[in-house]
């Protein structure tokens, strides 16, 4: 599947794209506030080649999307929208994009998009996702799309041997996505 924005090329992930995604998802300041350990080379080749195969698969339940700049010619991120519980309707975002490209407004066009295809294409009622306290551009991202902040979930990640607290934001179908 593909997602085309004014932007944007919403695609799914290909082999070729391992060159820009190891540029950015080994540095530090990219996955500080991820749930995970520092990333080599080799860790972003694993993440690639598991997408891939999901893709080959046809798994259905999780759609992860390439973020390629129209006038890029590469991507620089990506979006991923995942069916948590099909008996009512739930599904979770997450999203991550490479640092030199934040503040262009890429991502929450990239997130508008998802959250549309999540709705309409995959019939979801409600799509959450968490955000680090601390990682504001990512929480103030969910807001300004429509997501409403839920709660504190205390400690629940685990990031590179630092127990972390998140924020939970939600948007229900019936919520409308925010344009603005």
């Amino acid at each position: 599947m593909e997602l085309l924005t004014d932007r944007l090329l919403l695609r799914p992930l290909q082999a070729g794209d391992l060159v820009h995604l190891q540029r950015y998802a080994v540095r530090e300041a990219f996955f500080r506030f991820l749930p995970i350990d520092k990333q080599t080379s080799q860790d972003v080749e694993k993440f690639l080649s598991d997408r891939l195969a999901e893709q080959d698969k046809g798994v259905a339940d999780r759609l992860t999307f390439a973020i390629e700049p129209l006038d890029e010619g590469h991507i620089i991120g990506t979006v991923r929208i995942e069916i948590q519980d099909k008996v009512y309707r739930q599904g979770d975002l997450g999203f991550a994009m490479d640092l030199e490209h934040q503040g262009k407004g890429y991502m929450t066009e990239a997130v508008r998009s998802v959250l549309s295809t999540g709705f309409e294409h995959l019939e979801l009622h409600r799509i959450w996702a968490t955000a680090d306290t601390e990682n504001e551009r990512s929480w103030r991202l969910m807001e300004r799309v429509g997501m409403i902040r839920e709660g504190l979930l205390r400690q629940d990640t685990l990031n590179c041997g630092q127990w972390r607290d998140s924020y939970l934001y939600a948007i229900l179908a019936s919520d409308g996505i925010e344009e603005n």
